[in-house]
């Protein structure tokens, strides 16, 4: 029984289906009685696992079922590429030369194999397995860098450059950077430091903003005994871009000497930016291979922190949390994406039912850096996600009192501290703070939606406030939420048929939304359409509304709209208020 047959047949079919047909292919021994269950159960369980992208269970159940048939070939290239996407390395190493026999040009077998090597040092022989893989390969283009690097290996420097003059981008591009950093690091290698330091300092004026370029180059540096200016390099890096990177463990006096190039963290690269490739597939269908590269990437360079941090992205995409936090702690204090990784794995812990845990940790890089505004965003954002509005209000003012100098870039702070003061009841200050954020970027869709509704809900600033909704949706036109504050700002001015038409769009957009399907069953009710206004309710009550609308929607199902169960219109507010005062 070939294992590729599986995929077609139903689990209920499978679990019936006997496995004497291996042994008559001769590759494997007759099953022992009672273990074609076994066997089709962990295969099944595997493929779920691996759907669910657990690849680690998925590994472990292709391992059990391998240890009943070790010479199953489709079973062997399947717990292959399993141990590959679990990241189990070196049993993958020990099942490729198996997958090989069967497939001589399988490009991940090849290529396994060939880390393997480059790991030992023995370069021409990883050059030779590279050159088995068949023409289509994943490696693609990147494909004559990674020999270049295993030219380099074996000192064959004119070799690697003339694979490098190949690839070579145009002279001048900021993605020229990449490319020079390589070919420098091929230089310094060879002993050629004058040229070596030349190009380093040129990748650097090409892409003085990308980070990776930043700490190769300042790393180079100090190797080339230049570590005064790879300090003032990070200093000023840190200092322009000082919301999302802290240099501290670079710049430390005590921070360890940059490990020389080589073959393996070169090629580590290659294997990162070929991750990077595949993950940035709008279609997300190739993440998983680039899992496979980035675990690649690792393998040959422990401390590629850029790929850890790649990694445990991967894994928080397939909300395999525990991995993503695991990845995450790979990442060393001297590392520049240690701060990063840290705020990160708080912010995780927290969706992963370790709230105090995540508040606690926030709470510490807070304090540990006072200059900082991340972690308080981080913290405040959090506290308002979880409705702790006061808390988040808290959170938000530590972080506006560390801003040097409010940009556009500083918005979403003042809007985030408006939500929560709303949420309090401190309406001037929320309403000032959303100002506040138009003021630094006036086009924002949601600020204006929700400083807009909020006017004309209180029946304060109406012209301006519907212009404010309007431009939102035009901003967001197929947004739910948004389209249903434009069309519940009607309602409350007592414009039903427009209110109406609104709704209905939102409803189009959003119908799964419990708010936006009761708003159109009030609008029809005012139009008449009542019966329709109720159907609309009976809908609203099974999409899990909050549980304060649940009496109120079961009351206008029993008795339609009342003066107890329905919101007046902005003028009749401002009559009652008249009157009772």
């Amino acid at each position: 029984m070939r294992l590729k047959r599986l995929t077609l047949l139903s689990a209920a079919t499978l679990l019936a289906l006997p496995l004497a047909a291996t042994a008559q292919t001769g590759r494997s021994p007759s099953p022992p009685p009672g273990a074609s269950i076994t066997l089709s159960g962990r295969y099944l369980a595997a493929r779920v696992a691996e759907q669910d992208h657990d690849y680690d269970n998925g590994a472990t159940q292709l391992d059990l079922a391998l240890a009943q048939y070790p010479n199953d070939p489709d079973l062997n290239y399947a717990a292959f590429r399993l141990r590959l996407y679990a990241g189990r390395f070196d049993s993958a190493v020990v099942l490729a030369p198996s997958v090989l026999m069967a497939k001589p040009g399988d490009g991940f077998a090849n290529l396994v194999m060939a880390v393997q090597q480059i790991k030992k040092g023995d370069y021409r022989l990883a050059e030779a397995q590279l050159g088995h893989i068949g023409s289509e390969n994943q490696l693609g283009p990147l494909k004559d860098y990674v020999l270049a690097w295993l030219k380099a290996g074996e000192k064959d420097y004119a070799g690697a450059r003339q694979l490098l003059s190949k690839l070579k981008p145009a002279s001048g591009e900021r993605a020229e950077a990449p490319a020079l950093v390589i070919d420098a690091q091929m230089d310094e290698m060879a002993g050629d430091k004058a040229a070596a330091e030349a190009k380093y300092r040129k990748a650097a004026e090409l892409d003085p903003s990308g980070l990776r370029i930043v700490v190769s180059v300042a790393d180079a540096l100090r190797r080339l005994g230049k570590g005064n200016d790879a300090q003032a390099m990070l200093k000023a890096y840190a200092e322009k871009y000082g919301d999302t990177v802290v240099m501290d463990g670079l710049l430390a006096a005590n921070a360890p000497m940059p490990k020389p190039p080589g073959p393996a963290s070169g090629i580590a690269d290659i294997m990162f930016d070929i991750a990077g490739i595949l993950s940035a597939d709008p279609r997300n269908q190739r993440t998983d291979l680039a899992l496979i590269f980035g675990q690649l990437a690792v393998e040959l360079k422990p401390d590629h922190d850029f790929g850890w941090l790649m990694i445990s992205g991967i894994y928080e995409q397939f909300q395999m949390l525990p991995k993503s936090i695991a990845a995450l702690g790979k990442i060393g204090p001297t590392s520049p994406l240690y701060w990063q990784a840290r705020l990160r794995i708080a912010t995780l812990d927290a969706q992963d039912e370790h709230f105090d845990k995540a508040v606690a940790e926030l709470k510490t890089l807070v304090a540990e850096k006072t200059d900082r505004i991340d972690a308080a965003l981080t913290l405040a954002d959090l506290m308002r996600t979880k409705e702790q509005f006061a808390d988040a209000v808290s959170a938000y003012d530590t972080a506006v009192s560390r801003l040097k100098a409010p940009d556009e870039r500083y918005w979403p702070i003042y809007f985030g501290r408006g939500i929560s003061l709303e949420r309090v009841k401190q309406w001037p200050k929320a309403e000032a703070d959303m100002k506040k954020a138009l003021e630094l970027s006036p086009d924002q869709p949601y600020v204006l939606n929700y400083l807009g509704y909020s006017w004309v809900d209180q029946g304060v600033n109406l012209d301006e406030g519907m212009k404010m909704l309007k431009r939102a949706t035009e901003l967001r036109p197929d947004d739910g939420a948004v389209t249903d504050s434009v069309g519940w700002a009607f309602y409350r001015i007592g414009q039903f048929d427009q209110a109406v038409e609104w709704l209905e769009r939102a409803s189009e957009q959003k119908g799964d939304d419990a708010t936006v399907v009761e708003h159109l069953g009030d609008a029809y009710w005012h139009v008449g359409r009542k019966r329709e206004a109720r159907f609309e309710w009976e809908r609203a009550l099974n999409q899990k509304p909050e549980k304060d609308r649940i009496p109120v929607l079961q009351d206008k199902l029993a008795n339609g709209l009342s003066a107890t169960n329905d919101k007046p219109t902005v003028y009749e507010k401002a009559a009652d208020k008249k009157q009772g005062g």
